[in-house]
């Protein structure tokens, strides 16, 4: 996440100022299905099967059939064994169906979680049809071009049969015709498929709205957390609430937009600040704040490629602070432009391919005198260099020994968008709803 020298996070600031504040903190991974996976398993994604051999870093859809296993022991399990309440408010993006559209084998409701509302999936610039899109503008360009391809071969069929070049019957006309009308559509309405198919709220199994109404997301994602507060608050209670914040596309009402002197990634960090918060007030306000807990943390670091002209929209990502620190890197993406520390022109860079620099031997960095990995240790510039190497090389080569064959959750087949897979509150395809505005 971004530290803002200006903004003003009055309630963040109180936590790092009267709590703890952890100076090295890891993340499992760089993109959110897999570091949310090991979060709440406290186990590498490679563990549980939540990576890709083929690019898919994330779930890429609602309806897929990919997710956490449901054998993977979080910590809302283990503290519901213990007779805790467990709540998770806000995003999953784990995964929810396996078989239909409603076995919801992946729901947080069968992974320790007692209470479920938000989003299954994740916020995205499609779910506004924002112009930094995650998939829908690469979608539409290939339906284009196969729109292109059918209708010039229907018009050549078609020409082909009334000057009486070619002979036969008009089902190829027909057929490449009703192709084309097809593409068109679709690339039409994909937009609108999309927002409806990945962008809506559940409490616990029921869709409540398909799709969202983002002016009101925040007051109900704090309205909801209200609630499970003051019903839980006789009992030990764990509650993960899970900020749609500072996400693209920073979807921020109006009463904080135009707010900070960072632009809209300040205007919505600010208003997650506020929503924070709210929540501290209602723990204030039940007798539960020398009670409880609070962890605020991020599950990874900025979305560099999140750029848009002039406007960076994901962040950045700032250095390590602390202790002494080792990092090795056997690979590197290749950066674009060269030396630009992130991808640029893609999605997320990518961790295998043509598009990864192996090391060989490593690169080697001591994050407590470079934290901004400049300069790659030698032998000649750091005396414990091969002590380092290999403990480290040692290290893992006992990780490798202990891994397991397990499904791996993101590839192709358990990442697909599949219809008979696809939430929908009302009959396939007519997925609409707005049951907190009492109507459906």
């Amino acid at each position: 996440m971004l530290r803002l020298e200006h903004a003003w996070t009055p309630n963040i600031d109180r936590l790092a100022r009267d709590g703890v504040m952890l100076t090295q903190h890891l993340a499992a991974a760089s993109v959110c299905t897999p570091s949310r996976a090991a979060f709440l398993t406290g186990r590498y994604p490679l563990r549980s099967g939540m990576v890709s051999s083929n690019g898919y870093r994330v779930l890429q859809w609602t309806g897929v059939s990919g997710g956490l296993p449901t054998n993977e022991t979080t910590f809302a399990k283990i503290l519901k064994d213990r007779g805790y309440a467990t709540g998770l408010i806000g995003k999953w993006h784990l995964g929810l169906n396996c078989e239909s559209s409603n076995d919801h084998c992946h729901h947080p409701l069968n992974h320790g979680f007692d209470h479920f509302y938000g989003m299954p999936f994740s916020m995205m610039g499609d779910c506004v049809r924002w112009e930094l899109s995650e998939k829908r503008a690469g979608m539409e360009r290939k339906l284009n071009v196969c729109f292109q391809i059918m209708a010039v071969a229907a018009l050549t069929l078609t020409a082909g049969k009334l000057t009486h070049l070619t002979s036969g019957s008009w089902t190829p006309v027909i057929w490449s015709t009703m192709a084309a009308i097809f593409l068109f559509t679709t690339s039409y309405f994909l937009g609108d498929l999309i927002v409806h198919a990945d962008c809506f709220l559940m409490r616990n199994h029921t869709i409540t709205e398909q799709p969202m109404h983002f002016p009101r997301t925040t007051s109900l994602i704090l309205k909801e957390v209200s609630s499970f507060i003051q019903r839980n608050k006789q009992t030990p209670f764990l509650l993960f609430v899970s900020f749609l914040h500072v996400h693209t596309p920073l979807i921020t009402t109006e009463k904080f937009r135009g707010k900070s002197v960072h632009g809209l990634y300040g205007d919505n960090t600010e208003e997650m600040d506020w929503m924070l918060g709210k929540i501290l007030d209602t723990l204030d306000t039940e007798g539960l704040t020398n009670s409880t807990l609070v962890y605020f943390t991020s599950d990874h670091g900025g979305s560099l490629e999140s750029r848009l002209r002039n406007n960076q929209y994901g962040g950045s990502n700032g250095i390590y602070k602390g202790g002494r620190l080792w990092k090795v890197h056997y690979t590197t993406p290749v950066f674009h432009p060269h030396g630009a520390g992130a991808c640029y022109g893609r999605g997320v860079c990518p961790c295998f391919g043509d598009q990864v620099a192996h090391h060989d031997p490593p690169l080697l960095f001591d994050l407590s005198r470079d934290p901004s990995e400049v300069h790659a240790l030698t032998p000649d510039t750091e005396p414990a260099f091969y002590r380092v190497m290999d403990t480290i090389s040692r290290a893992v080569e006992e990780h490798r020994r202990t891994l397991r064959p397990v499904p791996v959750q993101l590839d192709a087949p358990g990442n697909i968008w599949k219809p008979w897979l696809q939430p929908c509150c009302g009959p396939f395809p007519l997925c609409w709803c707005d049951r907190e505005n009492g109507q459906a």
